[in-house]
């Protein structure tokens, strides 16, 4: 996928992304199923990876259907507090230092987990779009269409990197110019949809010129 121009701006997802994460991520989900006595398949658990937790528990089937949802949230906060906190992707640190245009933070978490995992270069983000800014979470595009708005450059213009479909989905579409997968998560196969896969950040600053 060809861009006329270099990037307008870099609008990067956090979780899987930016943070090395999923993994656990996916150890609070086991530790939540195994407390409420349910089976927590690989499947199941790649479900809720790049959605807000709460948008999954209310609107996919499972065996959390019919349950009070705050309840559950309120308990895997409770568990994620019970484990390390993860730490930076590699290329991570880099690509934020080379990077010379606008940046966006487009994450399903909150301002506070953004700024656990991150911590100061949170700051080098000229817009963070979160899950308490949106209606509509990933896959939907609006929190991609609002990091643009917010920048104030077109979604055509931008790249955005992420590792899981749903935001690969919300990427496209908004509209985004060149959206880049990151295997690990998922695999190649699964990222298919993006404009470009690749294999670490190390890849992403090519990509910002056409």
């Amino acid at each position: 996928m060809s861009m006329p121009e270099p990037a307008a701006a870099l609008l990067l997802d956090l979780d899987g992304t930016l943070v090395d994460s999923e993994g656990f991520h996916r150890q609070v989900f086991r530790n939540w199923f195994a407390s409420r006595g349910w089976t927590a398949t690989d499947e199941v658990l790649a479900g809720f990876t790049g959605r807000r937790a709460d948008d999954v528990l209310t609107h996919s089937p499972g065996p959390w259907s019919g349950e009070d949802v705050p309840s559950m949230l309120a308990e895997l906060l409770s568990a994620m507090n019970a484990l390390p906190r993860p730490g930076l992707a590699v290329g991570a640190e880099d690509l934020l230092a080379v990077a010379r245009v606008p940046l966006g933070l487009v994450t399903s978490a909150n301002t506070a987990w953004a700024r656990t995992c991150l911590g100061d270069l949170l700051d080098a983000f000229a817009v963070v779009v979160t899950r308490d800014d949106v209606t509509n979470g990933k896959p939907h595009p609006e929190p991609y269409q609002l990091a643009c708005l917010r920048l104030g450059v077109p979604a055509g213009g931008c790249v955005a990197v992420e590792d899981a479909p749903a935001g690969v989905a919300s990427a496209l579409a908004a509209g985004v110019g060149r959206v880049v997968g990151v295997a690990g998560t998922f695999t190649r196969q699964q990222l298919a949809e993006a404009h470009v896969v690749v294999d670490g950040l190390e890849a992403v600053p090519a990509l910002l010129q056409p």
